[in-house]
């Protein structure tokens, strides 16, 4: 009876431990070669290491309820390429991007503070236009030699006003980490064409 007890317990922990690997998590790590980050979901979101693999990121945010696909509104967090080193250099290379990009297009700052680890953060908001529909707001962190960035995006406006906080908590919650790469080569560089909504 004792021995069939103990396989009864090992088999409920390894179907526990595997159905928790394929479940989206309250929590990540975003791996760069000039710096790394912990970020925690928002209440409500869940975080998902793997579902925006496929278009290369890292760290998917949504909803509890939804997916990846499906989401409105969604976040992404990223580093920036190993080019940029500077938070303000960064997001005035993608706001004059954007502004070719979409006409009429004029972004705001709505929101400055320090994330759990002291970290400086600044908040964009970069409202919709005729060429682009999407309402987005970005949060770029400053790294010790990165740039960490949140990308806040919704379809419909009322969603993007419910859940507008969620990318504030989640930047605020942003610990950096030390990153020690002896030996690996740096990451391909790209501009902010390619990293930005």
């Amino acid at each position: 009876m004792k021995t069939n007890l103990s396989v009864l317990v090992i088999l409920v922990l390894l179907r526990t431990g595997m159905m928790s690997v394929a479940q989206p998590s309250a929590g990540g790590i975003v791996y760069g070669p000039k710096g790394a980050f912990n970020i925690a979901a928002p209440k409500g979101w869940s975080l998902d290491p793997t579902a925006g693999s496929e278009q290369g990121l890292p760290c998917v945010l949504y909803p509890k309820g939804s997916s990846w696909d499906k989401a409105d509104p969604l976040m992404y967090a990223k580093i920036a390429s190993t080019i940029y080193e500077d938070a303000e250099a960064f997001a005035k290379l993608a706001i004059e991007d954007m502004k070719e990009k979409r006409p009429g297009f004029e972004p705001k700052r709505i929101a400055s503070g320090k994330t759990a680890g002291d970290l400086p953060y600044f908040i964009n908001e970069y409202p919709a236009t005729k060429t682009y529909p999407r309402s987005e707001r970005v949060a770029y962190v400053q790294l010790a030699k990165a740039v960490a960035f949140i990308v806040y995006s919704a379809d419909k406006k009322a969603a993007f006003r419910k859940h507008k906080d969620a990318l504030e908590e989640a930047a605020k919650s942003l610990r950096s980490m030390n990153v020690d790469y002896p030996g690996k080569p740096a990451a391909p560089e790209s501009s902010p064409k390619s990293e930005q909504p």
